[in-house]
């Protein structure tokens, strides 16, 4: 075992993290997905003989579709699923207080109190789905003293818009080291999360400024595209300059191919 290691303890805890403003279309597949992840994690076997906690907190961001009924109906089949309502309007809040609702639930049954040592931090959209080994593979890369982990991402298939992920996959990386940050596919120990002072509370690109801080910090980052999640190619999203936006442009009027690192690339943090 590594110094390195033996410095961070073994995960105890998982809390995941699901901003969401209208989305109806996409919500219930994505907590299916996750569903599917939290059960993964708990059949496996981490070697220490105790089982992880899990809870998944949605934050429903000034939604004004049906997205609080399949919430709603959602957290009512698994009580690992937290809903909370805000009406900030900024991604950056909603992911902030979603950790926050999320590291102040009760331990079930009694158990200790959260150590954010112990603690790992998920990170997707309600746009998106993450595979069922999603959360897996992050407490395998904490176990490897990682602070910080990025993932990759899959456009979902669209059959009548081919053009955009032909273009997007022009350029993107997907492979060990990749330049990528997707607040859609992050996962981070609590502890160096709040040390590197949390989502800051804007309304695009938090998870760059929160990537970023860390680096600052010095914090163990590691990018993997062996945990891909798929995610929308919709063009017209729910943050002015968010991955949709992203989109939008690479496949504007002109029609030029661009560099996709749709946000800043980690290799500019160290």
């Amino acid at each position: 075992m590594t110094e390195l290691r033996m410095r961070r303890p073994p995960i105890r805890d998982v809390r995941v993290v699901v901003p969401a403003r209208d989305e109806e279309q996409t919500l219930g597949a994505c907590l299916s997905a996750l569903t599917d992840a939290m059960d993964a994690l708990e059949r496996a076997d981490n070697g220490s003989g105790a089982q992880v906690r899990i809870r998944t907190v949605l934050v429903l961001d000034t939604c004004r579709d049906k997205s609080a009924r399949i919430a709603s109906d959602a957290a009512a089949r698994d009580a690992r699923i937290h809903v909370i309502e805000r009406t900030d309007g900024s991604v950056g809040v909603a992911r902030r207080d979603g950790v926050r609702v999320a590291l102040s639930l009760e331990a079930p049954h009694g158990a200790p109190a959260l150590d954010t040592r112990a603690t790992w931090i998920a990170s997707t959209d309600a746009d998106s789905t993450v595979p069922t080994d999603w959360l897996t593979k992050q407490l395998e890369a904490a176990d490897d003293g990682v602070d910080l982990l990025l993932g990759s991402v899959i456009l979902a298939p669209d059959p009548e818009d081919l053009e955009t992920s032909a273009r997007w996959l022009e350029g993107y990386e997907s492979v060990e080291g990749h330049p990528h940050v997707h607040g859609a596919n992050l996962g981070v120990r609590a502890s160096t999360y709040f040390n590197a002072g949390e989502f800051p509370s804007s309304n695009e690109h938090e998870d760059v400024g929160l990537v970023a801080a860390i680096a600052a910090i010095g914090g163990v980052i590691r990018s993997s595209a062996r945990l891909p999640v798929t995610t929308s190619a919709r063009r017209v999203g729910r943050t002015p300059g968010g991955f949709a936006s992203f989109l939008s442009d690479l496949c504007g009027p002109e029609l030029r191919p661009r560099d996709n690192r749709d946000t800043t690339s980690v290799r500019s943090f160290g």
